[in-house]
């Protein structure tokens, strides 16, 4: 008799552990990365969840977010810099820096458009898979007659197909950050306003056009609002 008892309460016992791992609650951890030592977000970086076997890229300003619970371990990766672990302590917002592998690399870091071909070859490369409309089928491919549902249905539903999806987002992020960076760059707003070196990233960020206005603005609109957005980024600086 009491070696029934026993049993029953080790199964108990089981059982309340295995009910309160399953309970811990994913949530979606923020975070932003900077490279070590300056203010320089760090877009492209890889954040892989390690249980989970998720992957997402911080977008154009270093932030990302992720499914991740506590106690999971987040690898962050980069060419250019070295790999770095992080433990998910609690699910507030994470800051995380990541280390430059070397000046060299740092010196050689590929072109916005490099990187886009880049992106595109490796898009491409899902036609080998069968994913032909990157991700996204049209509902026609369902029809019976002169259509294919299970091309459709491979392309919608199947780990590929996601995959193909989340590329082709971050492809069009990709593409926008691209061609604002090639009118809104440091080398311009240096030219037209004296900002301090060591703000030069934080008003970017804070000033960031739209890539609706980049399209429609010739150069007058374009310095205009620089001006005009320095003037309010000095309010909160402190220049004189």
């Amino acid at each position: 008799m009491k070696l029934i008892l026993v049993q029953i309460l080790l199964v108990f016992i089981v059982m309340i552990h295995f009910l309160s791992v399953k309970g811990q609650s994913q949530q979606m951890l923020k975070g932003v990365i900077f490279e070590e030592g300056t203010k320089t977000r760090v877009g492209g970086a890889s954040v892989h969840n390690q249980r989970t076997g998720y992957t997402n890229p911080t977008n154009n300003f270093g932030l990302f977010d992720i499914l991740a619970q506590e106690g999971d371990t987040l690898q962050i990766s980069l060419d250019g810099y070295f790999d770095k672990k992080v433990k998910v302590e609690n699910l507030k917002d994470l800051i995380i820096y990541l280390r430059a592998s070397s000046t060299q690399l740092k010196e050689v870091k590929i072109t916005g458009q490099s990187r886009l071909q880049g992106l595109r070859e490796a898009q491409a490369d899902f036609k080998a898979k069968g994913i032909f409309s990157n991700g996204k089928p049209s509902a026609g491919m369902l029809s019976p007659l002169g259509g294919s549902p299970l091309t459709y249905l491979y392309e919608a539903f199947s780990q590929d197909g996601k995959r193909a999806r989340r590329l082709g987002q971050f492809i069009a992020r990709e593409s926008d950050y691209t061609e604002v960076a090639s009118r809104f760059n440091k080398e311009k707003i240096k030219l037209l306003i004296p900002i301090r070196d060591e703000d030069m990233e934080e008003f970017k960020s804070a000033y960031w056009p739209k890539t609706e206005d980049i399209r429609k603005w010739g150069d007058y609109d374009l310095h205009n609002y620089i001006k005009k957005s320095f003037e309010e980024f000095k309010k909160t600086k402190g220049y004189m």
